[in-house]
């Protein structure tokens, strides 16, 4: 791997059901993940994270019970150790809620992908800035295109390159 600056890196949902279940591009966000040393996810990614487990076991049958259990649980652990001292923004905040909204509606996204791109914009790492601005890591192109309209940096490692 280069050098390069030091930098956060904001997990989606999309990128971490494929660290834990095998999928096309999962190679390329595990060994990304093992890479950088700051990854991190949203509270609600790693809840989103958790449903796409289940439905993988449930209704795909893409893993077994005992499978799930222990994916959710590694899934858990990692989350735990990371966010114990990230403090993410407020989503029951009025104020935030309305910026969100407007996201969502100017880029034509979901509530949620709408709370990433804020979460990022104003959350824990915000302040980072330049080489060291944190990066939405997403297998998600709609998501990926409106954290960059949005003026974060963002990677979308199903098409594009690694960035620098």
């Amino acid at each position: 791997m280069t050098s390069h600056a030091v930098r956060a890196n904001c997990l989606d949902a999309s990128s971490l059901v494929k660290v834990y279940i095998e999928e096309d591009g999962s190679d390329i966000i595990r060994k990304y993940m093992n890479d950088e040393p700051t990854c991190y996810t949203t509270p609600f990614c790693y809840y989103e994270t958790l449903t796409q487990l289940k439905v993988n076991w449930l209704y795909r049958k893409n893993i077994n019970k005992n499978e799930y259990l222990k994916k959710t649980l590694e899934l858990t652990a990692w989350f735990s150790s990371i966010s114990r001292r990230v403090r993410d923004i407020d989503i029951q905040d009025r104020e935030i809620f309305k910026f969100v909204q407007d996201i969502a509606e100017r880029n034509n996204i979901d509530l949620s992908d709408a709370f990433q791109i804020i979460s990022v914009k104003n959350g824990y790492y915000s302040n980072m800035s330049n080489d060291s601005k944190t990066i939405l890591v997403t297998a998600d192109k709609d998501l990926a295109n409106a954290a960059r309209a949005e003026g974060l940096k963002s990677w979308n490692f199903m098409q594009d390159e690694i960035p620098s």
